[in-house]
């Protein structure tokens, strides 16, 4: 069996609204003139389904086509500024590490910062949330970890602000 697909439900939704649109045609020429009429309503208004439903469906699927991308675009920024949050984070267990002074490399921690710094410069971050990461990263450059660890809720906040859903 096929899979539904907004396009494969919306076709069958038309064609039995075709189906159902010929038959009442059919069936009001019946109660009104007879046999002849009811064969010439019924092919009327079945027609006048279908090109209805031609143009109808034109357009929803024109419309499936634009939801899909934006939900794409979407998809992908919030995904990028999860990414952003997710490196910065890192960059920020590299400055204060939960093990102690010694249990982070300086290497480790010049990476994370390097990383978390290339994430948050994307062109493709909205621009909110780059500005609330640079603030962030700054203030974790200057190991204040208070500031820090608001930074980092303020940065969440905003990702989370920037796509909750409706």
């Amino acid at each position: 069996m096929a899979p539904i697909t907004p396009a494969r439900a919306l076709l069958l939704l038309v064609t039995g609204l075709v189906c159902l649109t010929t038959a009442s045609g059919a069936l009001i020429g019946a109660l009104f003139g007879g046999a002849r009429v009811a064969l010439v309503a019924g092919v009327c208004a079945g027609a006048a389904g279908a090109l209805g439903a031609l143009v109808f469906r034109r357009r929803a699927l024109a419309h499936f086509a634009a939801a899909r991308r934006h939900a794409g675009m979407r998809g992908y920024a919030e995904g990028i500024a999860h990414g952003v949050l997710v490196h910065v984070a890192a960059y920020e267990a590299a400055v204060f590490p939960r093990t102690g002074p010694l249990g982070v490399t300086r290497e480790e921690r010049a990476a994370r910062r390097t990383l978390a710094y290339r994430m948050a410069a994307l062109d493709e971050v909205p621009q909110r949330v780059r500005e609330v990461a640079a603030d962030a990263l700054a203030v974790l450059d200057s190991a204040d970890r208070t500031r820090a660890e608001e930074a980092l809720a303020q940065l969440a906040a905003v990702v989370r602000e920037e796509y909750a859903r409706p």
